[in-house]
């Protein structure tokens, strides 16, 4: 039972990778690690609401049952049992819904740049203005050596958390 119920599983992931490719998601792998990061957060939310309630169902106890230490100490991983049973039975689905999210945001970016684009040309003649540019940018980070990329990339990372910090702090 639990050898075909994997292997629906993993044929249920192939599908959302086929439906990505369908609707023209370029990166699969972007809606996959979304949609992971959405059932860590909900996990950790039915977690935290999970130990809140013991805390309360706790208080209310005289004299603990024998068997609260167990429950008690099965409840401290609560985030990993709510996560195993979110991605076994709704990985799929939610993956899906962040495929279709992407793909909708793609073609509306997509058309945004087009009629940017038209209206440029009606008031200029310069044609296909906008997406000329973002290919230009597009060949010039590419020209770029990776090694150097990725020290672009970390030190891009670093300054945005260094300014996001002392937003908290002000």
């Amino acid at each position: 039972m639990a050898i075909p119920f994997f292997h629906s599983y993993i044929d249920k992931i192939k599908a959302t990778k086929k439906l990505a490719r369908e609707k023209n998601v370029p990166v699969w792998h972007i809606p996959l690690a979304n949609s992971i990061g959405m059932l860590i957060l909900t996990s950790l939310y039915m977690s935290v609401y999970t130990w809140i309630a013991i805390v309360d169902i706790e208080k209310n106890f005289d004299y603990p049952p024998f068997w609260w230490g167990a429950f008690t100490y099965i409840a401290n991983w609560s985030p990993l049992i709510y996560l195993s049973v979110l991605c076994f039975t709704m990985l799929d689905k939610v993956l899906t819904v962040f495929i279709l999210f992407q793909a909708a945001l793609t073609k509306s970016i997509f058309n945004g740049i087009q009629k940017a684009d038209h209206k440029i040309w009606r008031k200029t003649g310069k044609d296909s203005y906008i997406a000329n540019k973002i290919w230009w940018v597009q060949q010039k980070w590419m020209g770029i050596d990776k090694k150097n990329r990725q020290r672009i990339m970390v030190v891009g990372f670093i300054v945005f958390m260094l300014w996001y910090v002392s937003r908290l702090l002000t």
